[in-house]
């Protein structure tokens, strides 16, 4: 199945915040003719900038999703390392990359963790009624994942780690991902930082995304190593965290 260009998904996913900043600054702009000359300038820098930001946003999205190295996912064995079993957690959305082309071994299990009530984002309910799953997934709670202790060499986690919102579920799940490792496996975590690159890109809606220093404090938490720290694109990080016991 053909997904749709990352562009095209991601304004669709967010199309109230696009099309309710695009309207008032178009708007802007017409009036801008008519307002006195201090006005007219800041009503014109205020509608520029909110009009770039957000075609900046869609251009840096298809290069992402369609254009960067993110896509061939050659770069996802190399951080996890040998593998005789691994899984792989999304909210209702496959990962960007077909795992079952870059991983070895057998997968273990497909969760889908979505939960209303901790992932309370529109974009994200949005998403998962636009876009099939190439791969059946298993409702899962991200509290109490259902895999057996130390059943996985690797676990993967793209682009979904965020959408728990609440502090203690996220934090709760980050010890499930442990408890699911076997000692020495990995658990990859695929993410958008809350950086000035996405700030950069995405205006005010790199706020959706978290921190570097909040996924250190969930490792931490779940007492897992930062084995290492990848940028797959200037606005993409994958976080390799390890059960060293």
């Amino acid at each position: 199945m053909t997904r749709q260009h990352g562009a095209v998904r991601i304004f669709f996913y967010n199309w109230p915040i696009y099309v309710g900043t695009w309207l008032p600054a178009l708007a802007l702009l017409l009036f801008v003719p008519f307002m006195d000359p201090p006005a007219r300038a800041l009503a014109a820098f205020v509608a520029v900038t909110a009009l770039a930001w957000s075609l900046t946003s869609l251009l840096v999205s298809f290069y992402i999703y369609d254009r960067s190295a993110l896509v061939s996912g050659r770069w996802v064995s190399p951080l996890l390392g040998p593998m005789s079993t691994w899984a792989t957690i999304h909210a209702g959305l496959d990962a960007e990359v077909e795992l079952d082309t870059v991983m070895q071994g057998r997968c273990v299990g497909r969760l889908d963790i979505f939960d209303p009530k901790l992932m309370s984002s529109p974009s994200i309910v949005r998403a998962r009624r636009r876009t099939p799953q190439v791969h059946h997934a298993s409702p899962a709670s991200p509290t109490a994942l259902p895999i057996e202790s130390g059943a996985c060499d690797a676990i993967v986690v793209a682009f979904t780690a965020h959408e728990i919102r609440d502090r203690g579920a996220r934090e709760a799940f980050f010890v499930e991902l442990r408890r699911s490792l076997r000692p020495g496996g990995k658990v990859l975590i695929v993410e958008h930082f809350r950086d000035l690159a996405n700030f950069l890109a995405f205006g005010p809606g790199y706020v959706h995304f978290v921190s570097r220093d909040e996924w250190l404090r969930l490792a931490a938490h779940a007492n897992l190593a930062v084995a290492s720290e990848t940028k797959i694109t200037p606005w993409v990080t994958a976080l390799t965290l390890a059960r060293v016991s």
